[in-house]
């Protein structure tokens, strides 16, 4: 048997190799050791060694045991040269972090091409008696493909949208959580790997090859026992960590969720899995809330759904992630009728969402009830997602036909076409996302959401409707121009929006961790550390705005740098350049700074100035509470204690109940009485928050903003209890001359009606 690299099977498998990485090399985010480019490896690599090591051992038949050490050398061989191949272009374009890019390709391709290799030992070994050669290689191409399919059946038969493969590593799941972290699941995991590893290294070293080719257990000798035993155990250790899967975080089922997550209640039409330490009123909310989502999202798409929905509402983000693979980006599984959040408060901002997606996979097509090409299989996103922002919207002040308005006046409105593509993945998500929902609404309303139902269901837009994505296109720009629009939207458009999607970005997955960490620590006052981090982030992305804002804001509370972190801060808030939301909040930052300083005066102006022109409704009606605090001597220690700290603490809960409770009870300041309202609310404190609200509302809300939320949260405390009286009240307020909300145009007020209209229909 040659040496590896005078195989020639071997030097093929090393040509395919570097070729097609280094091409790959040239794709955004692939180029130099990094998670994308593990992945890509994972995938190639240890095909190749499996094809390599089959194709020679079933031409030179040699003893078992070197087959198996002739597939480590070959996996070993190739995924050194997928490694140098990221080296090259971490050369040409920088590197992101190349020590943990490469332990990170060691734990997931490198290892996964060892047992590539093996496995083409496998497979040879099981094809002896064939001879063609295309048998194989599809033996040796069946190992890596097997754990492919495994992780598709996982997919599609369980919550589960990560994955952890024998031959690819790890696939974290979702395109929009940039934190990619795989925690001690992945070492757990390739523990089991070495352990499979060295199960077929020493059986194989037990075994021969007769004369004729065929296998047979070598002469005994005094290691045979020993390396039997070895390899026992080593297997038990492999079938141990298989079956601890889900409590070591390799896979999950709906079962092991629930029985995590620990509790369920059922309605007519949902059911909830929850958190088992959820107080009983809470649970009982959630399960309404979730009902009520149902019954709204129908009637909106006029489709019904299936006759159960299953809701997993999971702690926090982490457990999310861990659980089913998803942190920050919400899931839904149109195919298994399940959707899976974060708890929040009632009502959940995203749950009417994702049942949409739930809604909409009764019109949908193919195994995963989506919109899409050839039966779904290859997902149109803007339909998707549009379908789901438009039959469900959020919250936001501005809608998304505003938002749209504004984009088209700055010449950042991307076409139909290519919204309604997987193009959709080009833009960022809340360009995709807010262009999506404005366009599948105004379609709704325009042609009916009949029409909307059959494109989603597969039919060519030009038969649905009798015209193409351009004229469509042409249709809704010239709409656009009827919807209304304050001068100040631009600037806020131009920085949600004008920036790029993660494929844009430099070394996303490094930089949001790495700013994710130094938040941790300047907040929790390890100054050190963060201005470290926020070091570390600059340079590898000097224009990170996020990294600036933190690292001024770090400054400005140390006595030592205070005045560079002041300056560093005005500069950001007066650079046109500057993105006009990063601009506020350092204004803002240095607004706080003056307040907790006491020149209040200089800080109220800064308030009101910020608050006159943001268009973002609850950083308004921050701002405006602020202003009020620093001009009311009464307000400005509660309201420090709340929204500020100290110059040296952070903002204390309890101390500021305590002393906002106290304030209230003094004075019956509306204020007061509003603040103490919407915590409590927000809290699930919902009949204690009513008292309050009442009483801020018979007093006059100081601002008009406030008055808005003072309705919306009674709203929310009225649907929660039942409180039909309320209720009315609440509508007729809205209908009132002296109603708060804009007559039209206002997000907020659809978002109330709608929710008045879900618990309580006319």
């Amino acid at each position: 048997m040659p040496s590896i690299w005078r195989s020639r099977p071997q030097r093929m498998a090393a040509a395919v190799v570097a070729v097609l990485l280094f091409a790959v090399g040239f794709l955004p985010l692939f180029g130099g050791p990094g998670y994308e480019h593990a992945l890509a490896s994972g995938i190639l690599v240890p095909n190749a060694a499996a094809i390599a090591t089959a194709l020679e051992s079933r031409r030179w038949r040699p003893p078992p045991v070197q087959a198996a050490v002739r597939g480590v050398a070959s996996g070993l061989g190739l995924a050194l040269i997928a490694w140098a191949t990221a080296i090259v272009h971490g050369l040409r374009v920088g590197f992101c972090d190349a020590a943990r890019g490469t332990l990170g390709f060691v734990l997931t391709a490198a290892i996964g091409a060892v047992l590539g290799g093996v496995w083409g030992a496998c497979a040879a070994e099981v094809t002896r008696t064939r001879s063609r050669s295309g048998v194989v290689v599809v033996a040796a191409l069946a190992g890596p493909l097997s754990g492919v399919v495994v992780s598709l059946w996982r997919f599609y038969a369980s919550p589960m949208v990560f994955a952890f493969d024998p031959f690819v590593g790890y696939f974290s799941g979702t395109l929009y959580d940039t934190v990619i972290d795989s925690g001690a699941a992945l070492l757990t995991y390739r523990l089991g790997s070495l352990a499979s590893l060295t199960a077929a290294l020493f059986g194989a070293s037990l075994l021969a090859r007769n004369d004729d080719g065929s296998l047979a257990w070598a002469a005994k000798d005094g290691t045979s026992i020993a390396r039997a035993a070895c390899g026992a155990l080593a297997l038990a250790a492999s079938v141990a960590v298989t079956a601890f899967g889900p409590e070591l975080g390799h896979w999950q089922t709906p079962a092991t969720i629930a029985r995590e997550l620990g509790d369920k209640k059922s309605g007519p039409r949902c059911d909830a899995v929850y958190p088992d330490d959820l107080r009983e009123e809470e649970a009982l909310l959630v399960l309404k809330d979730c009902e009520e989502q149902i019954a709204s999202v129908e009637h909106t798409l006029g489709a019904r759904g299936p006759e159960r929905i299953t809701a997993f509402f999971f702690r926090d983000a982490g457990e999310k992630k861990r659980l089913m693979g998803a942190g920050d980006t919400y899931i839904a599984k149109p195919w298994r009728h399940e959707v899976y959040l974060q708890m929040h408060g009632y009502p959940h901002p995203v749950l009417g969402h994702e049942i949409a997606h739930v809604i909409a996979g009764s019109f949908g097509r193919g195994p995963f009830r989506i919109a899409g090409a050839w039966g779904g299989l290859w997902p149109n996103p803007g339909l998707i997602e549009g379908v789901a922002v438009a039959a469900s919207p959020d919250e936001d002040e501005l809608t998304d036909e505003s938002w749209a308005h504004a984009m088209l006046d700055l010449g950042i409105l991307p076409r139909a076409r290519a919204v309604f593509s997987i193009d959709f993945l080009g833009q960022s998500a809340a360009k995709s996302y807010t262009v999506a929902g404005a366009f599948i609404r105004w379609m709704m309303q325009r042609y009916g959401v009949d029409k909307v139902r059959a494109i989603y269901g597969g039919a060519r837009v030009e038969d649905a409707v009798g015209k193409g994505w351009d004229a469509l296109d042409d249709e809704f720009r010239a709409s656009l121009a009827a919807v209304p629009l304050a001068p100040e939207t631009q600037a806020y458009a131009k920085a949600k929006f004008d920036r790029p999607a993660i494929f844009g970005r430099r070394c996303p997955h490094v930089v949001d961790a790495l700013l994710h960490e130094a938040d941790a620590c300047r907040d929790s006052h390890r100054e050190e550390r963060a201005r470290e981090l926020y070091d570390d982030v600059l340079r590898r992305d000097p224009e990170s705005y996020s990294a600036r804002y933190g690292r001024g804001l770090l400054e400005l509370r140390e006595p030592a740098h205070r005045g560079e972190g002041r300056a560093a801060l005005e500069r950001m808030a007066a650079d046109p350049a500057t993105p006009r939301t990063f601009r506020d909040r350092a204004e803002e930052a240095v607004a706080d700074w003056d307040f907790l300083s006491g020149a209040y005066d200089a800080a109220s102006d800064r308030y009101r100035a910020l608050a006159s022109r943001t268009v973002d409704e609850d950083l308004a009606r921050t701002l405006e509470v602020k202003a009020l605090a620093a001009h009311e001597p009464a307000a400005r220690e509660p309201m420090a204690t709340f929204l500020l700290g100290t110059k040296t603490r952070s903002p204390e809960p309890l101390l500021a109940g305590a002393r906002i409770g106290a304030w209230s009870e003094r004075t019956h300041d509306a204020l007061a009485d509003y603040i103490l309202g919407k915590n409590l609310a927000q809290r699930g404190w919902h009949e204690e928050a009513l008292a309050y609200l009442d009483r801020a509302l018979a007093a006059g809300p100081p601002t008009v903003r406030i008055h808005r939320e003072t309705l919306r949260s009674m709203a929310q405390c009225a649907c929660a209890l039942g409180d039909r009286a309320r209720i009315d009240r609440v509508r007729a307020q809205l209908a009132a001359p002296t109603s708060p909300f804009p007559k039209s145009g206002s997000g907020r007020l659809e978002s109330v009606e709608m929710l008045l209209t879900r618990c309580a229909p006319p």
